[in-house]
């Protein structure tokens, strides 16, 4: 048995979670408590650098972050569909590592993998929860399931201020030198243009760190009720 996260981000590719939720998880990680991320592929159907490369490169990047966790559900790239098969290969890991919120990747966007990722994770994060699934460890439900929101015109429920993680968060980026350096995209995740990847997103995380009048933020959406004893208390919170 693991100790169990704090949070855990499930990104269809490696490289994903650090684009999209890497300030949060580099922030928890420097709070103490407990980050991981579980790379559903290896992207190996990738045009850019190779699938041994990339999960080098993940590893850099989660030594870069802190993360307790990081593993790779070795689900087919170019191919995740959303099947009980594949769901019941995430719940396993949700069921292993008991994390109390789960980041996953918006479903909005082009990608199929991307978007395949997003319903897998979610429904995954419902069915680790049944008693009636077989998998020989017990049950877990996590508390929150959060969408990660970054790059597309979606209207978060939150921001969360990474201002202290984003030099973190910028070298786990920088970290897949084979995905990023000289890159002008980021598949549908970041759009060509005549800026580099790297100043893309600070950009946007500078956007939303304007949102809330700090230098930098990453946008959550969060689609359950989220109840609160005192609305006071929302103001000391802190994930």
């Amino acid at each position: 048995m693991h100790e169990p996260l704090d949070i855990l981000a499930i990104a269809a590719h490696p490289d994903d979670a650090e684009l999209l939720m890497g300030g949060l998880l580099a922030k928890t990680a420097a709070s103490g408590k407990r980050a991981g991320v579980l790379d559903l592929t290896a992207g190996e159907a990738g045009s850019k650098g190779s699938a041994k490369r990339r999960l080098r490169e993940a590893a850099d990047a989660a030594a870069i972050m802190g993360l307790a966790m990081r593993e790779n559900a070795a689900l087919p790239d170019a191919h995740l569909e959303n099947t009980m098969a594949h769901r019941l290969v995430i719940a396993s890991y949700l069921r292993d590592w008991k994390p109390a919120i789960v980041l996953i990747q918006y479903g909005g966007g082009r990608n199929p993998d991307h978007h395949a990722a997003s319903i897998l994770s979610r429904q995954a994060a419902y069915s680790a929860g049944l008693s009636s699934l077989n998998e020989g460890t017990p049950g877990h439900r996590p508390r929150l399931v959060l969408e990660a929101v970054s790059y597309l015109p979606v209207t978060p429920s939150f921001v969360v201020d990474i201002s202290d993680s984003f030099e973190t968060k910028m070298k786990a980026v920088r970290a897949y030198a084979s995905q990023f350096d000289d890159a002008r995209e980021a598949g549908d995740i970041l759009a060509s243009g005549s800026l580099s990847l790297y100043e893309q997103i600070e950009l946007r995380n500078r956007e939303y760190g304007a949102r809330i009048q700090v230098a930098y933020g990453e946008p959550y959406l969060l689609r359950e009720p989220f109840g609160i004893n005192d609305p006071a208390e929302i103001l000391g919170r802190s994930l």
